[in-house]
């Protein structure tokens, strides 16, 4: 599997709904698991937050 190393782990995808479905613009971002440090969640959102910067503008 390709990812960043450092920033992404393995993702699982799963058939579940997490209420996403109430809406049409709803999304779920989890930011870490059992094998991750608070380091680790901390640094990938600095960059989820640079990336939704962006698009926000």
């Amino acid at each position: 599997m390709n990812y960043i190393h450092g920033l992404f782990r393995p993702i699982i995808l799963r058939d579940s709904r997490y209420n996403q479905h109430l809406t049409s613009a709803s999304i779920i971002i989890e930011v870490g698991a059992t094998g991750n440090t608070m380091d680790e969640c901390l640094n990938s959102m600095k960059y989820l937050a640079k990336i939704f910067d962006e698009v926000m503008k």
